[in-house]
């Protein structure tokens, strides 16, 4: 920095300094998020991260000072080693015979379902799954009923309502008290040509407070487990309070054996609409090996404070 820069100039010189030292730090500790749910909350930013990394070498290589281009480039590459896997291409193209699958949270205190019931004539899902469904709620979509004559609703007046609509038959359904909440899980098997897909849709409890982390994590343990015990094909899908880059999502990866739908198609952030620049991907589709997803999206604004994702899926033809 030179003498007799303005102050203006020294201060935002500083701010950027003290910028990327900070995305260093977080970008770092949050790796080992497993040691404490703190690192995990500021492990979810993983995108962010990456992008203000980016950002700022690039502003420092304007400036030409090397050892923060240096510095900038080594945690932007760190981050990306998160990031880029995301949007690396998975090969799947679309077919005739896909099965397009919805999952939102419509937020049970969002009182008007328009922009909702718009969104799904839009997009004619053969699946739809809905969380945080209350009895209004199921009662101002009473009108998806012609379209989707099959259903599992499982209502509340609290956050952890949920209803799967769909326009396959269902020779399976049951609603599960959830450990160690109770809160309603959705097991289903949706018959599709000759094919049985197999259905898990769990909300659990957003992990705010060392009681609520821990009860999230026994949820997510707890249908990790059912899964692994479900015949395939099969999806997990929910507002799963987690994102890719925490400890507890790399574990319910491993023991249920299925894999994000994401995969191939980027990070594709959900939630806070609220606070743009701080999204997170927490609304998940996880399928099994014989399930190839073909499109991953998000949906429009429906007056949630969640973005609803929608998902192609071709299931492998039976032999």
């Amino acid at each position: 920095m030179s003498v007799g820069e303005p102050r203006w100039k020294t201060t935002i010189i500083g701010l950027m300094e003290a910028a990327l030292v900070i995305t260093i730090a977080f970008s770092v500790a949050t790796a080992f998020n497993e040691w404490h749910r703190f690192l995990e909350l500021f492990s979810h930013f993983r995108l962010q991260y990456f992008v203000v990394s980016l950002l700022l070498t690039v502003a420092f290589g304007i400036l030409k000072w090397r050892g923060y281009v240096i510095a900038g480039i080594a945690v932007t590459v760190f981050n990306g080693w998160f990031i880029v896997p995301w949007y690396l291409p998975n090969g799947s193209e679309a077919d005739s015979s896909d099965v397009t699958v919805v999952l939102s949270n419509v937020l049970a205190s969002n009182g008007n379902a328009e922009r909702f019931l718009s969104f799904v004539e839009e997009t004619q899902p053969e699946l739809l799954i809905m969380q945080e469904a209350t009895p209004d709620w199921i009662q101002q979509i009473d009108s998806l009923d012609s379209s989707y004559p099959y259903k599992v609703t499982e209502p509340r007046d609290d956050p952890f309502g949920i209803a799967l609509y769909s326009k396959f038959p269902l020779d399976v359904t049951a609603v599960n008290a959830s450990y160690p909440l109770d809160f309603p899980e959705i097991v289903a098997r949706a018959i599709i040509a000759d094919q049985r897909l197999n259905i898990i849709s769990t909300h659990p409890i957003p992990p705010i407070g060392q009681t609520n982390y821990g009860s999230r994590n026994l949820q997510l343990d707890a249908v990790a487990k059912l899964a692994a015990r479900t015949p395939e094909p099969l999806m997990l899908i929910g507002d799963l309070n987690i994102t890719m880059w925490a400890n507890h999502y790399d574990r319910l990866v491993e023991t249920s054996g299925l894999q994000n739908a994401r995969q191939g198609f980027g990070i594709k952030p959900t939630w806070p609409l609220f606070m743009p620049f701080a999204m997170i991907p927490i609304d998940h589709c996880m399928v099994s090996d014989d399930i190839t997803v073909t499109s991953f999206r998000t949906g429009p604004n429906i007056g949630s404070d969640h973005l609803p994702i929608v998902v192609t899926l071709s299931l492998s033809p039976t032999t």
